[in-house]
């Protein structure tokens, strides 16, 4: 094998690993799946999605072809990050989306109305702090399959045993102890 491919593997597999220490492994969520968290995070159009993680797009471009929405997104892992942007170029999304190669961490957020992660449990009380810090009142919060230590749920979404719960969390709410509301889809 040639020094450069031997170069190039090394590099793609290093941000893989990079993005899972950081916060979370790239695992591609299942398409409806995407459609159920988008439909509890209730985004408006002209409103901000801030997708953090965004793996390869696929939430984003849902999000601004249903919903009208602009938005942003971070991923650190090289090969998720680059098929990201041959997503939102094939789905001619390039004036509603942006894609950056960097450490959501460092980015601000006070922008977004409606923010999506999947992330490790791990990462999730360093973003806490974030989220608390930038966030405005009434901005959304949705997370698939793990949820945010130390904040209330607004909406628990998880329709059946085998299906991944999703949670949302409306800041300004979900610190003040509000209940739980349980939403049990029954899709066909």
């Amino acid at each position: 094998m040639p020094l450069w491919l031997s170069l190039i593997i090394i590099a793609v597999l290093g941000t893989f690993a990079w993005g899972g220490l950081l916060a979370a492994p790239w695992v591609p969520m299942p398409i409806r799946d995407v459609e159920r968290l988008l439909g509890v995070a209730k985004p408006k159009a002209g409103e901000m999605l801030c997708d953090l993680g965004c793996g390869d797009g696929r939430l984003m471009v849902s999000a601004a072809r249903q919903y009208g929405v602009q938005a942003v997104g971070y991923e650190v892992a090289l090969l998720p990050y680059l098929l990201c942007w041959c997503r939102i170029w094939l789905y001619g999304r390039r004036r509603k989306i942006r894609v950056y190669y960097r450490n959501f961490f460092h980015q601000p957020l006070r922008n977004a109305k409606v923010v999506t992660l999947f992330l490790t449990p791990k990462a999730m009380p360093k973003l806490r702090e974030k989220l608390e810090a930038e966030l405005t009142l009434g901005s959304r919060v949705v997370s698939y399959a793990f949820s945010m230590p130390g904040w209330q749920p607004t909406i628990v979404d998880k329709p059946n045993p085998k299906r991944v719960a999703i949670y949302r969390y409306d800041i300004g709410r979900c610190t003040a102890g509000s209940a739980a509301e349980e939403i049990a889809h029954q899709k066909t």
